[in-house]
């Protein structure tokens, strides 16, 4: 599995033996977030919040996030020096982290001001950081703004992020069309019943597990002829919705997607899972509940979709419910303790520092402790490969808001012997350079099913669905044709 998963081989690690489990999967709780100074008792507006974009202007996500969290509790006349820093200092980094204290705190800006920012904002990055602190405001005077910048956007990232802001301010059926949104604010500039469609997570329990799930219609192009296949997104383990984003706005246009944030270890199990408190998750569990899901919602089949250590719960639906599962979509998944051991021996022994130190970690060869200080260094080097910027402040967003408490499990291997040819259509994506993404190890797995496809994206680190939107999309399109599961 991708390392920053922390699935484990039990038998490297000889404390495991007696439970008899697989792996190991791991997420993090909590991130420390220091680096800055504390402010000074008298100092005036105006040198604090330079003193303040200095340190916002260096160093790793981490850092900057502190010198945000500074900028955002800026009062009175402080606020003043912080727009005004927001349209003249000439540092990006710097313009950038003001744009996510203003997502932090609505009050330290306006929206006729982040919508006068991002029209002449010549840097992606700050642009990404206005769109998302619009969102804030719920103000439609913003959306002429931003459908403005989606017209001119080259960035992908930054499209996706304009995109989604857009479907949280209006009910307009548009997604990444740029003159449709134009089309649709010019007959609807001035009708005042605005309502936006897409509705925020909800929690229930399904089976007596509690699911907190979102779901997002399709808004096609064009008039379909067949009901839209539904997406069943299960991010990756220990993290909730938002570490996805808006990176699956584009398959809006095919699908109804719904995400599913899988239960904590001590949800399901009511132990700690840190320290010698390992259990095993009950996958079979939560299998059931993903199948009540469906069957409260109406839903015929799923294609499933996901990333890591949780294509291994996908996998377990596909084998339980193969009539109800329409396909698997696997991003950097290895399917058995095998390919999963070799993968972490292989980058052990010629990763780099950051990815020997996950790999043997997770094999138990360091001494260092399987604590929350440590699954949040893992998660940190993960955080900043699936970003590739080391100061990147929508992976410090990401890592703070993205993330659910968890700890460590057990899951059982899968009985292939078993399964020796599984009809539902798979497609294997894999990271092209990544050492961690089992992508040697597709063509054994690939022979277990009738009808898949394996597709590596080439220049791909970490994350396809963040650093390669664009061929992620393509080849996800692709599957879903080549499989008629789509028009």
């Amino acid at each position: 599995m991708r390392f920053h998963q922390g699935m484990r081989y039990s038998r490297i690690q000889p404390s495991l033996r007696r439970r008899g489990p697989s792996l190991i999967l791991a997420a993090v709780l909590a991130l420390g977030l220091g680096g800055v100074a504390p402010r000074p008792a008298q100092a005036d507006a105006a040198t604090d919040v330079a003193a303040l974009l200095d340190a916002a202007s260096t160093g790793r996500w981490a850092q900057r996030w502190a010198a945000v969290r500074r900028l955002a509790g800026q009062t009175g006349s402080a606020q003043f020096a912080v727009r005004a820093a927001l349209l003249r200092d000439r540092r990006p980094e710097a313009r950038a982290a003001i744009a996510w204290a203003c997502s932090l705190e609505p009050d330290l800006a306006t929206a006729t001001l982040l919508a006068s920012a991002i029209k002449r904002e010549e840097s992606a990055a700050v642009r990404r950081g206005l769109a998302r602190a619009l969102a804030r405001f719920k103000d439609r005077r913003a959306i002429g703004a931003l459908i403005g910048a989606l017209a001119s956007e080259t960035d992908a990232r930054t499209k996706l992020h304009i995109v989604s802001v857009l479907r949280t301010l209006t009910p307009a059926p548009c997604l990444m069309d740029a003159s449709a949104w134009q089309a649709w604010w010019k007959k609807h500039a001035h009708d005042p019943r605005f309502a936006p469609t897409d509705q925020p997570p909800t929690a229930k329990e399904y089976d007596g597990v509690r699911l907190e799930t979102r779901t997002v219609a399709q808004v096609p192009t064009k008039k379909p002829t067949r009901a839209p296949p539904h997406l069943l997104v299960l991010p990756p383990f220990g993290w909730n919705t938002n570490i996805f984003g808006p990176y699956l706005t584009p398959l809006r246009e095919v699908a109804t997607i719904t995400w599913v944030t899988l239960p904590s270890v001590q949800k399901l199990t009511g132990r700690s899972g840190y320290g010698d408190d390992l259990p095993t998750y009950p996958v079979a569990r939560l299998v059931r509940a993903l199948e009540k899901f469906r069957e409260q919602r109406n839903v015929e089949r799923f294609v499933l979709i996901a990333p890591g250590a949780s294509g291994w719960f996908a996998m377990r639906y596909a084998l339980d419910y193969p009539k109800q599962c329409a396909g698997l979509i696997l991003i950097d998944t290895a399917l058995d303790k095998a390919a999963y051991r070799d993968i972490l021996q292989r980058a052990a022994a010629r990763g780099t520092k950051d990815e020997r130190f996950v790999a043997k970690t997770l094999m138990g060869q360091n001494s260092v402790p399987f604590n929350k200080a440590t699954l949040n260094r893992m998660h940190g080097i993960t955080m900043n490969r699936s970003f590739l910027e080391a100061g990147d402040l929508e992976a410090a967003w990401t890592f703070g808001r993205a993330r659910v408490p968890q700890g460590f499990a057990s899951v059982p291997d899968i009985a292939w012997a078993r399964h020796r040819k599984v009809d539902v259509p798979a497609l294997f994506l894999y990271s092209g350079v990544s050492g961690f993404s089992g992508h040697r190890h597709a063509d054994r797995i690939q022979r277990h099913f009738r009808r898949s496809l394996v597709a590596p994206i080439k220049e791909c680190y970490n994350a396809p669905y963040i650093e390669r939107n664009l061929d992620f999309h393509r080849v996800v399109r692709t599957w879903l044709k080549k499989f008629e599961l789509i028009e």
